[in-house]
């Protein structure tokens, strides 16, 4: 039996980074960078107005002309001409080019148009460049604004689209199977009976898979018989990239998993964590190197399992850091076990529950922290729903 950390550890290790792959810049949202994005050229590309109003020269202004003949209207856009006298304004929109010749702009909350002349109002006060972004404020061409490895969210698409990044390199989304086994499970597209339960570990593992946008998943399921899954899984583990199952793997009768995976290749690397719930955890490699996760089959040990060990393994096989949250318990915690704990948390409070079966107490939970009652801190490894 291996600790949490030795089992975390054990699992990174064979973690592969997934290939590149090229997609539409407009399919990439969530995904994993694998190029660094850099400006094509300077940003702002032009000195920028960022008012309406007009542009003047400063000059004019400190020889005390408050009244400008009109010489253009520049809209966002337009290439403008240079200013002809310095004693004239050009009317300006906001994100126009600044006209050459050109070093201040007057809001037009300050002005009055008259005619073919713009009147500055008695109170108006300005300073030479004011409202002006100069070309290359915000950076050069040639600056990497995106950084290979981070994940691409929306201000991301929006920076990547400001450089004309139309197709751009991502991780390819590894194909996983998710795996339910047991006789007693039913789907939830078919009626249950009373000594029946209904098949919800699958769906919880794909819901949090396409959460994190760490995977392309596909559900099945598989019966309590050693032929049937080992003919099951023979075709999975040539199909997908990986394969997570979810019970048959703790010391019953009827748990064929470890049995099946062993007759088909799949060499275990560890069976047994030391840590409630969650304990029968099984881990292990398909001879090609494909990750195999055995979880049990209780719902609270399969999703904490899966958010303390399967999301980590496909954020680094996608190419993104793993950082780790620290929270506080404002109550005193008496759980005294030889094991690990997952305790479920809300604001900083434990949540009770009736145990590993207790799948109801997780809607009470924002997520859990990893207590091990023979250390003293203050700050204990949390794990929240939203990852």
């Amino acid at each position: 039996m291996v600790s949490p950390s030795e089992a975390h550890r054990i699992i990174l290790q064979s973690a592969r980074l997934f290939p590149i792959e090229t997609i539409e810049l407009s399919k990439a949202v969530g995904r994993v960078l694998r190029e660094n994005v850099s400006s094509d050229r300077d940003q702002p590309p032009f000195n920028k107005s960022l008012m309406d109003g007009i542009a003047i020269t400063y000059e004019s202004w400190s020889k005390g002309q408050r009244i400008f003949p009109i010489e253009a209207v520049v809209p966002a856009g337009v290439a403008p001409k240079p200013l002809k006298k310095s004693s004239g304004c050009v009317r300006i929109m906001t994100g126009a080019v600044l006209p050459k010749g050109c070093d201040c702009i007057i809001p037009v909350e300050q002005i009055v148009v008259e005619a073919d002349s713009a009147r500055c109002k008695d109170w108006t006060m300005i300073k030479k460049h004011q409202f002006i972004r100069s070309q290359g404020a915000d950076g050069k061409k040639g600056d990497i604004l995106l950084k290979s490895g981070r994940q691409l969210w929306a201000p991301h698409i929006g920076i990547a689209a400001g450089v004309g990044k139309a197709r751009i390199k991502v991780s390819r989304l590894p194909k996983v199977a998710i795996i339910s086994t047991g006789d007693e499970l039913v789907d939830i597209h078919k009626p249950v009976k009373q000594f029946q339960t209904r098949l919800s570990n699958s769906y919880a593992l794909q819901a949090l898979l396409e959460q994190s946008q760490l995977a392309e998943t596909e559900i099945f399921h598989l019966r309590d018989d050693p032929k049937l899954m080992r003919q099951g899984l023979t075709v999975m583990l040539r199909k997908f990239d990986s394969l997570i199952l979810s019970g048959g793997v703790s010391m019953g009768e009827f748990d064929y998993v470890p049995g099946v995976l062993q007759q088909l290749g799949v060499k275990q690397s560890f069976h047994k964590v030391s840590q409630k719930p969650g304990k029968p955890f099984w881990f292990g490699l398909a001879k090609n190197g494909k990750a195999v996760f055995g979880l049990p089959g209780n719902p609270v040990s399969t999703q904490i399992c899966a958010y303390r060990y399967v999301i980590p393994f496909f954020k680094k096989a996608v190419g993104l850091q793993i950082k780790q949250e620290f929270i506080s318990v404002s109550e005193k915690i008496n759980h005294q076990s030889d094991l690990t704990q997952f305790l479920l948390v809300y604001q900083g409070r434990l949540v009770t529950t009736g145990g590993s079966g207790d799948f109801a107490s997780l809607a009470d939970a924002e997520g859990f922290i990893e207590y091990e009652s023979y250390k003293s801190q203050t700050l204990w490894p949390y794990f929240s729903w939203r990852v």
